[in-house]
């Protein structure tokens, strides 16, 4: 049913797109957030491409609230220790079905690009943020009860990090989704599985719309083919192939 659902929202965001006008709250903090960019200008990515979320009041934006609401009826104690877990994303969580070899200590080359452009990811995302300032589940109606921190905003002028759309968590999981899938395309389809249950989490979580997922889909997508422009970025993931091919050789 909780998939049902999710396609129905989805096919509801095609029919009645809409911009939305709210106030903000705060997600969880990462540690990807650069200082300086790497590969990329965040305000170089062209963002014509991100739809934006369904306007409140519209039957989209109601039937993203009601999956939300589903979903936080059906969760159990295993999906809120999961949601638990992404809230504090790691660039290494995809080693759940890369294997244990997927680490910082036998990738470092690796772990300096994901870490990269993840930044580079975070950067743009709060760039998309500010552009549609939405706000989130809990903070749009009173009975979605996230299982994970949500702050209310405590200035007029607050960050980016309070706003919704798109989700961060999801615009870096399917980032890194992509960048893994280069480096180890064999198990692409995994990493895929893996992206898509870890972004749901948020939904479950109670802190972002299934909308805000797919738009962190989407940006993610965006930001791929932004790097790939940058001989910079091509080279450093070759060299992560050969990391990664060492690494499986020495296995």
């Amino acid at each position: 049913m909780p998939s049902l659902l999710r396609r129905s929202t989805l096919a509801l965001l095609i029919l009645v797109p809409g911009f939305a006008q709210m106030a903000p709250t705060q997600a969880a903090p990462r540690k990807y957030l650069a200082a300086t960019s790497h590969y990329l200008k965040a305000e170089g990515v062209p963002l014509f491409a991100l739809p934006a979320p369904p306007q409140i009041g519209t039957l989209a934006a109601d039937a993203d609230l009601e999956t939300v609401l589903q979903v936080q009826d059906w969760r159990t104690a295993a999906q809120v220790a999961w949601a638990d877990r992404i809230d504090h994303l790691d660039a290494f969580d995809a080693a759940a079905v890369l294997g244990p070899w997927f680490n910082r200590k036998q990738l470092p080359r690796c772990a300096q690009l994901l870490e990269e452009a993840l930044g580079d990811g975070e950067a743009v995302n709060y760039v998309a943020k500010l552009r549609f300032k939405r706000l989130r589940p809990p903070i749009q109606d009173p009975r979605v009860q996230p299982c994970t921190p949500v702050q209310r905003p405590t200035s007029a002028t607050p960050s980016a990090s309070f706003y919704s759309y798109p989700s961060g968590h999801a615009t870096s999981i399917y980032l890194m989704a992509e960048i893994l899938g280069e480096l180890v395309p064999a198990r692409q389809a995994e990493v895929q599985a893996w992206a898509h249950k870890a972004a749901w989490s948020r939904i479950v979580a109670g802190v972002h719309f299934p909308s805000d997922d797919l738009g962190g889909h989407i940006l993610a997508g965006i930001i791929v083919q932004s790097l790939k422009a940058n001989p910079a970025f091509v080279a450093a993931l070759e060299d992560c192939r050969e990391e990664v091919r060492a690494v499986q050789t020495a296995r």
